[in-house]
Protein backbone atom coordinates (compact mmCIF):
# COMPACT_ATOMS: atom_id res chain seq x y z
CA UNK A 1 0.00 0.00 0.00
CA UNK A 2 1.34 3.60 -0.77
CA UNK A 3 2.02 5.96 1.78
CA UNK A 4 -0.56 8.40 1.88
CA UNK A 5 0.80 11.92 0.39
CA UNK A 6 1.13 14.83 3.33
CA UNK A 7 1.91 18.78 2.95
CA UNK A 8 5.13 17.95 4.18
CA UNK A 9 5.48 16.39 0.52
CA UNK A 10 4.35 19.20 -0.78
CA UNK A 11 6.39 21.59 0.93
CA UNK A 12 9.37 19.24 0.45
CA UNK A 13 8.86 19.42 -3.74
CA UNK A 14 8.32 23.09 -3.79
CA UNK A 15 11.45 23.83 -1.58
CA UNK A 16 9.54 25.69 0.81
CA UNK A 17 7.64 25.55 4.13
CA UNK A 18 4.64 23.77 5.39
CA UNK A 19 3.55 26.92 6.36
CA UNK A 20 4.07 28.72 2.78
CA UNK A 21 1.92 25.95 1.33
CA UNK A 22 -0.82 26.39 4.38
CA UNK A 23 -0.74 30.16 3.27
CA UNK A 24 -0.84 29.12 -0.85
CA UNK A 25 -4.55 27.47 -0.36
CA UNK A 26 -5.40 30.21 1.77
CA UNK A 27 -7.73 33.46 -0.18
CA UNK A 28 -6.54 35.61 2.38
CA UNK A 29 -2.36 35.06 1.94
CA UNK A 30 -0.22 37.67 0.80
CA UNK A 31 2.46 35.39 -0.27
CA UNK A 32 4.05 35.87 -3.77
CA UNK A 33 1.89 34.92 -7.15
CA UNK A 34 5.42 32.87 -8.06
CA UNK A 35 5.80 30.79 -5.26
CA UNK A 36 1.79 30.20 -5.21
CA UNK A 37 2.44 28.51 -8.75
CA UNK A 38 4.95 26.45 -7.48
CA UNK A 39 3.52 25.43 -4.25
CA UNK A 40 0.27 24.94 -6.66
CA UNK A 41 2.22 22.53 -9.43
CA UNK A 42 3.79 20.65 -6.84
CA UNK A 43 0.45 19.65 -4.80
CA UNK A 44 -1.01 18.79 -8.43
CA UNK A 45 2.44 17.06 -9.00
CA UNK A 46 1.53 14.32 -5.91
CA UNK A 47 -2.28 14.34 -6.04
CA UNK A 48 -2.16 16.52 -2.90
CA UNK A 49 -5.46 18.71 -1.23
CA UNK A 50 -5.59 21.02 1.37
CA UNK A 51 -8.18 19.83 3.82
CA UNK A 52 -10.46 23.02 4.67
CA UNK A 53 -11.90 21.26 7.43
CA UNK A 54 -8.99 20.43 9.22
CA UNK A 55 -7.48 23.62 8.91
CA UNK A 56 -10.87 25.63 10.21
CA UNK A 57 -10.78 22.71 13.20
CA UNK A 58 -7.83 24.41 14.28
CA UNK A 59 -9.31 27.96 14.51
CA UNK A 60 -10.36 28.72 17.92
CA UNK A 61 -13.18 30.27 16.79
CA UNK A 62 -14.69 27.30 14.28
CA UNK A 63 -17.00 24.94 15.73
CA UNK A 64 -18.79 21.77 14.19
CA UNK A 65 -22.02 20.98 15.09
CA UNK A 66 -23.23 17.46 14.45
CA UNK A 67 -27.03 17.22 13.78
CA UNK A 68 -28.91 13.93 13.90
CA UNK A 69 -31.99 13.82 12.28
CA UNK A 70 -34.71 10.89 11.15
CA UNK A 71 -35.11 11.58 7.22
CA UNK A 72 -38.11 10.53 5.89
CA UNK A 73 -39.80 13.09 9.06
CA UNK A 74 -41.09 16.32 7.22
CA UNK A 75 -40.52 18.49 10.29
CA UNK A 76 -37.48 17.22 10.99
CA UNK A 77 -36.13 18.28 7.49
CA UNK A 78 -37.50 21.67 8.04
CA UNK A 79 -35.94 22.26 11.29
CA UNK A 80 -32.39 21.05 9.29
CA UNK A 81 -33.27 23.45 6.63
CA UNK A 82 -33.65 26.00 9.63
CA UNK A 83 -30.39 25.46 10.78
CA UNK A 84 -28.82 25.77 7.79
CA UNK A 85 -30.61 29.17 7.72
CA UNK A 86 -28.90 30.05 11.63
CA UNK A 87 -25.90 28.54 10.88
CA UNK A 88 -25.32 30.98 7.76
CA UNK A 89 -25.39 33.88 10.02
CA UNK A 90 -23.22 32.60 12.61
CA UNK A 91 -19.70 32.77 11.58
CA UNK A 92 -17.59 29.99 12.27
CA UNK A 93 -20.32 27.51 12.67
CA UNK A 94 -20.35 24.69 10.45
CA UNK A 95 -23.31 21.27 10.41
CA UNK A 96 -22.43 18.17 10.03
CA UNK A 97 -25.46 15.74 8.87
CA UNK A 98 -26.32 11.88 10.26
CA UNK A 99 -29.68 11.25 9.04
CA UNK A 100 -31.35 8.49 10.50
CA UNK A 101 -33.52 5.71 8.13
CA UNK A 102 -34.67 2.18 8.33
CA UNK A 103 -31.23 1.06 7.82
CA UNK A 104 -29.28 2.94 9.77
CA UNK A 105 -30.06 4.03 13.20
CA UNK A 106 -29.69 7.06 15.20
CA UNK A 107 -27.76 5.17 17.51
CA UNK A 108 -25.26 4.56 14.30
CA UNK A 109 -25.59 8.30 13.44
CA UNK A 110 -24.66 9.77 16.82
CA UNK A 111 -21.43 7.08 16.78
CA UNK A 112 -20.46 8.10 13.53
CA UNK A 113 -20.57 12.03 14.26
CA UNK A 114 -18.39 11.21 17.24
CA UNK A 115 -16.11 10.14 15.63
CA UNK A 116 -16.19 13.63 13.16
CA UNK A 117 -14.42 15.24 15.58
CA UNK A 118 -17.72 17.48 16.29
CA UNK A 119 -17.68 20.31 19.07
CA UNK A 120 -21.55 20.04 20.17
CA UNK A 121 -24.80 18.22 19.04
CA UNK A 122 -28.47 18.92 18.28
CA UNK A 123 -30.48 15.77 18.07
CA UNK A 124 -33.91 15.65 16.89
CA UNK A 125 -35.11 12.18 16.38
CA UNK A 126 -36.57 10.08 19.01
CA UNK A 127 -35.09 6.96 18.62
CA UNK A 128 -31.75 7.81 20.91
CA UNK A 129 -31.85 5.79 24.58
CA UNK A 130 -31.44 8.44 27.48
CA UNK A 131 -28.02 6.82 28.49
CA UNK A 132 -26.89 7.02 24.59
CA UNK A 133 -27.91 10.93 25.28
CA UNK A 134 -25.95 11.38 28.28
CA UNK A 135 -22.99 9.41 27.72
CA UNK A 136 -22.59 12.13 24.77
CA UNK A 137 -23.36 14.76 27.06
CA UNK A 138 -20.44 13.96 28.90
CA UNK A 139 -17.90 14.67 26.32
CA UNK A 140 -19.77 17.78 24.35
CA UNK A 141 -22.53 20.37 24.70
CA UNK A 142 -25.77 18.20 23.50
CA UNK A 143 -29.29 20.28 22.20
CA UNK A 144 -32.52 18.62 22.18
CA UNK A 145 -34.26 20.13 19.40
CA UNK A 146 -38.58 19.21 19.45
CA UNK A 147 -38.67 16.52 21.77
CA UNK A 148 -38.48 16.88 25.88
CA UNK A 149 -35.98 14.28 27.46
CA UNK A 150 -35.19 16.07 31.04
CA UNK A 151 -31.41 14.85 30.89
CA UNK A 152 -28.72 16.29 32.85
CA UNK A 153 -26.55 18.41 31.18
CA UNK A 154 -28.88 18.41 27.92
CA UNK A 155 -30.70 21.49 26.98
CA UNK A 156 -34.23 21.52 25.20
CA UNK A 157 -35.56 23.35 22.87
CA UNK A 158 -39.05 22.65 22.04
CA UNK A 159 -42.67 23.92 21.02
CA UNK A 160 -45.27 23.73 23.79
CA UNK A 161 -47.51 20.59 23.49
CA UNK A 162 -50.26 21.79 26.11
CA UNK A 163 -51.09 24.83 24.22
CA UNK A 164 -51.23 23.20 20.63
CA UNK A 165 -53.49 20.22 21.45
CA UNK A 166 -55.89 23.18 23.61
CA UNK A 167 -56.05 25.18 20.92
CA UNK A 168 -57.05 22.12 18.50
CA UNK A 169 -60.03 20.93 20.89
CA UNK A 170 -61.12 24.59 21.86
CA UNK A 171 -61.32 25.01 17.60
CA UNK A 172 -63.19 21.49 17.40
CA UNK A 173 -65.57 21.79 20.39
CA UNK A 174 -66.67 25.49 19.05
CA UNK A 175 -68.15 23.73 16.36
CA UNK A 176 -69.71 21.08 18.17
CA UNK A 177 -67.66 18.14 18.46
CA UNK A 178 -67.56 16.12 21.50
CA UNK A 179 -66.77 12.58 19.74
CA UNK A 180 -63.09 13.15 19.84
CA UNK A 181 -60.20 10.61 19.18
CA UNK A 182 -56.70 11.48 19.13
CA UNK A 183 -54.03 9.26 16.46
CA UNK A 184 -51.04 8.91 18.97
CA UNK A 185 -47.23 7.86 18.45
CA UNK A 186 -46.18 6.76 22.21
CA UNK A 187 -41.92 6.41 21.84
CA UNK A 188 -41.67 9.26 18.66
CA UNK A 189 -40.61 13.15 19.74
CA UNK A 190 -42.98 14.56 21.93
CA UNK A 191 -45.56 11.65 21.79
CA UNK A 192 -46.24 10.97 25.02
CA UNK A 193 -46.41 14.98 26.03
CA UNK A 194 -48.90 15.67 22.81
CA UNK A 195 -51.39 12.73 24.19
CA UNK A 196 -51.02 13.60 27.62
CA UNK A 197 -51.83 17.54 26.56
CA UNK A 198 -54.73 16.11 24.32
CA UNK A 199 -56.52 14.34 27.67
CA UNK A 200 -56.18 17.15 29.63
CA UNK A 201 -57.46 19.20 27.17
CA UNK A 202 -60.38 17.22 27.01
CA UNK A 203 -60.63 16.79 30.68
CA UNK A 204 -60.90 20.24 30.75
CA UNK A 205 -63.97 20.61 28.71
CA UNK A 206 -65.57 17.26 31.15
CA UNK A 207 -65.23 15.26 27.58
CA UNK A 208 -63.19 12.45 28.97
CA UNK A 209 -66.03 9.64 28.20
CA UNK A 210 -65.99 10.21 24.64
CA UNK A 211 -62.29 10.06 23.80
CA UNK A 212 -60.34 7.36 22.08
CA UNK A 213 -56.98 7.13 21.88
CA UNK A 214 -55.29 5.13 19.29
CA UNK A 215 -51.64 4.49 19.77
CA UNK A 216 -50.54 3.47 16.13
CA UNK A 217 -47.51 5.62 15.09
CA UNK A 218 -46.42 8.65 13.23
CA UNK A 219 -46.00 7.21 9.61
CA UNK A 220 -48.28 7.47 6.63
CA UNK A 221 -49.61 3.61 7.52
CA UNK A 222 -50.47 5.14 11.01
CA UNK A 223 -52.75 6.90 9.06
CA UNK A 224 -54.20 4.61 7.54
CA UNK A 225 -55.04 2.33 10.31
CA UNK A 226 -56.51 5.27 11.93
CA UNK A 227 -59.15 5.86 9.07
CA UNK A 228 -59.63 2.07 9.02
CA UNK A 229 -60.61 2.12 12.59
CA UNK A 230 -63.06 5.24 12.14
CA UNK A 231 -65.14 3.40 9.32
CA UNK A 232 -65.00 0.20 11.09
CA UNK A 233 -66.12 1.74 14.26
CA UNK A 234 -70.26 1.11 15.87
CA UNK A 235 -69.51 4.56 17.08
CA UNK A 236 -67.57 6.69 15.31
CA UNK A 237 -65.88 10.04 16.19
CA UNK A 238 -66.52 13.19 14.46
CA UNK A 239 -63.51 14.40 14.39
CA UNK A 240 -59.66 13.17 15.42
CA UNK A 241 -56.48 15.01 16.02
CA UNK A 242 -53.16 13.30 15.13
CA UNK A 243 -49.74 13.14 16.35
CA UNK A 244 -48.30 14.83 13.40
CA UNK A 245 -49.06 16.34 9.39
CA UNK A 246 -47.68 13.10 7.74
CA UNK A 247 -50.43 11.08 10.01
CA UNK A 248 -53.35 13.59 9.53
CA UNK A 249 -52.68 13.26 5.73
CA UNK A 250 -52.73 10.16 5.22
CA UNK A 251 -56.32 9.78 7.52
CA UNK A 252 -57.72 12.72 5.30
CA UNK A 253 -56.69 10.65 1.56
CA UNK A 254 -57.92 7.08 3.56
CA UNK A 255 -61.05 8.72 4.79
CA UNK A 256 -62.03 9.86 1.06
CA UNK A 257 -60.78 6.80 -0.29
CA UNK A 258 -63.47 4.83 1.86
CA UNK A 259 -66.11 7.10 0.73
CA UNK A 260 -66.16 9.12 4.61
CA UNK A 261 -66.48 13.12 3.36
CA UNK A 262 -63.66 15.67 5.17
CA UNK A 263 -64.58 17.62 7.15
CA UNK A 264 -68.24 17.10 6.50
CA UNK A 265 -68.38 13.40 8.11
CA UNK A 266 -65.06 13.82 9.91
CA UNK A 267 -62.91 16.51 10.66
CA UNK A 268 -59.00 16.33 11.04
CA UNK A 269 -56.62 18.15 12.70
CA UNK A 270 -52.55 17.34 12.46
CA UNK A 271 -49.32 18.55 14.18
CA UNK A 272 -46.03 21.19 13.03
CA UNK A 273 -47.71 22.48 9.52
CA UNK A 274 -45.19 21.24 7.34
CA UNK A 275 -45.56 21.69 3.41
CA UNK A 276 -47.44 18.84 3.33
CA UNK A 277 -50.72 20.21 5.74
CA UNK A 278 -51.04 23.24 2.66
CA UNK A 279 -51.33 20.80 0.03
CA UNK A 280 -54.32 22.06 -2.14
CA UNK A 281 -55.57 18.56 -2.09
CA UNK A 282 -55.57 18.33 1.90
CA UNK A 283 -55.49 21.45 3.37
CA UNK A 284 -55.08 20.28 6.82
CA UNK A 285 -55.94 22.27 9.50
CA UNK A 286 -52.60 21.74 12.11
CA UNK A 287 -50.85 23.06 14.99
CA UNK A 288 -48.03 25.42 13.99
CA UNK A 289 -44.78 24.52 16.04
CA UNK A 290 -42.03 28.08 15.09
CA UNK A 291 -39.33 25.76 13.20
CA UNK A 292 -37.18 28.80 12.22
CA UNK A 293 -37.54 30.07 15.61
CA UNK A 294 -36.98 26.64 17.64
CA UNK A 295 -34.21 26.55 15.38
CA UNK A 296 -32.29 29.86 15.57
CA UNK A 297 -32.45 29.51 19.35
CA UNK A 298 -31.26 26.38 20.10
CA UNK A 299 -27.93 26.61 17.75
CA UNK A 300 -27.80 29.79 19.82
CA UNK A 301 -27.76 28.36 23.08
CA UNK A 302 -25.46 25.26 21.83
CA UNK A 303 -22.97 27.57 20.35
CA UNK A 304 -23.07 29.42 23.92
CA UNK A 305 -22.31 26.25 25.30
CA UNK A 306 -19.49 25.35 22.95
CA UNK A 307 -18.01 28.29 23.71
CA UNK A 308 -18.42 29.12 27.22
CA UNK A 309 -18.69 25.13 28.64
CA UNK A 310 -20.56 22.64 28.32
CA UNK A 311 -24.14 22.11 30.75
CA UNK A 312 -23.94 21.20 34.21
CA UNK A 313 -26.28 18.85 36.34
CA UNK A 314 -28.88 21.74 37.39
CA UNK A 315 -28.10 24.21 34.80
CA UNK A 316 -29.97 22.74 31.88
CA UNK A 317 -31.98 25.65 29.86
CA UNK A 318 -35.57 24.42 29.07
CA UNK A 319 -37.06 26.65 26.30
CA UNK A 320 -40.66 26.32 25.20
CA UNK A 321 -41.74 28.12 22.38
CA UNK A 322 -45.69 28.95 21.51
CA UNK A 323 -47.82 27.03 19.36
CA UNK A 324 -50.90 28.12 17.65
CA UNK A 325 -53.86 26.48 15.22
CA UNK A 326 -53.77 26.97 11.32
CA UNK A 327 -57.44 26.25 10.29
CA UNK A 328 -57.64 25.02 7.22
CA UNK A 329 -60.78 23.24 5.58
CA UNK A 330 -60.23 19.41 6.80
CA UNK A 331 -62.05 20.58 9.91
CA UNK A 332 -65.86 21.96 10.40
CA UNK A 333 -69.25 22.08 11.64
CA UNK A 334 -69.86 18.37 13.54
CA UNK A 335 -72.14 16.81 11.11
CA UNK A 336 -76.19 16.36 11.96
Amino acid sequence: MSRRVTIRDVARLAHTSVSTVSAAFSTHSSIAPETRQRVLEAANQLGWRADRRASQLRRSDYVVVGVVYEVQQAFQAQLVDALYAAAGKAPGVELFLAGATAHHSELECLRLLLTERCTGLILTGAGLASPHIIEAARTMPVMSLCRSVDLPGVDEVYSDPDQGEDHAIEHLVSMGHRDIWFASAPGRSMGEEREAAFSAAMERRDLTSYMRILRVGDTVGAGVATADAIVEASNPPTAVVAYNDMVGAAIVRRLRQRGIRVPEDVSVVGYDDTDLASDPTIELTTIYQPGEAMAAKALELLNQRMTSGMAGEGEEQRISFPARLVIRSSTGPVRQ
